[in-house]
């Protein structure tokens, strides 16, 4: 196995240009001395793994916008004809994104989006970084479908996003076929997590915790709450720890074994940090923001902008003492 240095090395030139730090080895190494020891290279390796097949750069995110802004079934010619959802309601990540898109656009065809929705429109357009649960995402297209008098107006929405989960496509698409039902809509996406609870046996791409494992005691009363708290056909059907031998195909994780380690160590100290929460969030899990009742979502999805609520607690908790490896930026 390479030496910690060399590790950290290839961790720091994966995130170069993760915006919320300047990282460096010492970084690093303050974040890794909350873990054992002797798991350290372990640590190191996986999250290098995970994140050359999951991190996205601002050079890349720049390639995948000019890609986008040169379909002409998405931008025609005449972008006056097109419109945004809602870009008034954008902050954070999803403002940024917006910007990026203005200028690629301005730069390429000396046009503003600004124009857009100038025209008689009939075509929309939503841009943002991720779907991960798609509740935030299926609120908003609620409230902006409720702004309509007749949704016969909306001929196409083009629902754009860089990386997409899984897990709750089939919900987010049902839910847009109820609230759009005379709507053309396209989903366009570049990374695909397949993280469907029951796919695992084949494929998962996400933090879960393996089940035949040993787990600390206060792990292993957080895991009894939470399936109290679900119906035992919910638990029969879709276990609270992935099932040990599952997936039998991961493109993450360098082997079974190191992803049993470091999911667990994960998964300890992150009940460890909700336990002690100053403002406890009842969706806020050791792997992640989630509001169904698992041990977290356990996103692997990070980008140049910022880290999702939706990833492991000790990626980027800080409260309590926790110091992050990637320091959020809040919206």
């Amino acid at each position: 196995m390479r030496d910690t240095g060399d590790l950290i090395s290839s961790f720091l030139a994966a995130v170069s240009d993760y915006g919320n730090i300047n990282f460096s080895d010492g970084h690093v190494e303050r974040w890794l001395r909350q873990f054992p020891e002797e798991h350290h290279k372990v640590i190191l390796t996986e999250l290098v793994n995970i994140l050359n097949g999951s991190y996205l750069s601002k050079m890349e995110m720049k390639r995948m916008i000019s890609e986008i802004i040169t379909d002409r079934n998405i931008f025609p010619e005449s972008i006056e004809e097109v419109n945004f959802m809602d870009p008034e309601q954008a902050e954070g990540n999803q403002k940024m994104i917006l910007q990026m898109f203005d200028e690629a656009r301005s730069e390429a065809y000396g046009i503003s989006m600004a124009k857009c929705g100038e025209g008689e429109t009939a075509s929309y357009i939503y841009i943002d970084e991720a779907i991960w649960s798609g509740g935030r995402f299926v609120d908003g297209l609620r409230r902006w479908v409720a702004s309509f008098d007749d949704l016969q107006s909306i001929g196409r929405l083009d629902i754009i996003v860089f990386a997409v989960h899984t897990r709750d496509l089939d919900y987010i698409t049902a839910q847009m076929e109820r609230l759009l039902p005379h709507t053309r809509i396209y989903l366009r996406h570049f990374v695909e997590f397949s993280n469907r609870l029951d796919d695992a046996k084949k494929i998962f791409e996400g933090y879960w915790p393996s089940s035949g494992i040993g787990y600390n005691e206060e792990t292993t009363d957080y895991i009894s709450r939470i399936v109290k708290m679900r119906s035992n056909v919910r638990d029969e059907g879709v276990p609270i720890l992935r099932k040990s031998g599952y997936p039998k195909s991961d493109a993450y994780f360098t082997g079974a074994m190191n992803r049993k380690l470091v999911e667990k160590l994960f998964l300890e100290k992150g009940v460890e940090i909700a336990n002690h929460m100053m403002k406890p969030e009842v969706y806020m899990k050791p792997l992640g923001y989630d509001a169904s009742r698992t041990l977290g979502f356990g996103s692997y999805y990070i980008s140049h902008l910022n880290i999702s609520d939706h990833c492991p607690l000790v990626l980027w908790w800080e409260e309590g003492g926790w110091y992050p490896l990637f320091p959020r930026k809040q919206a």
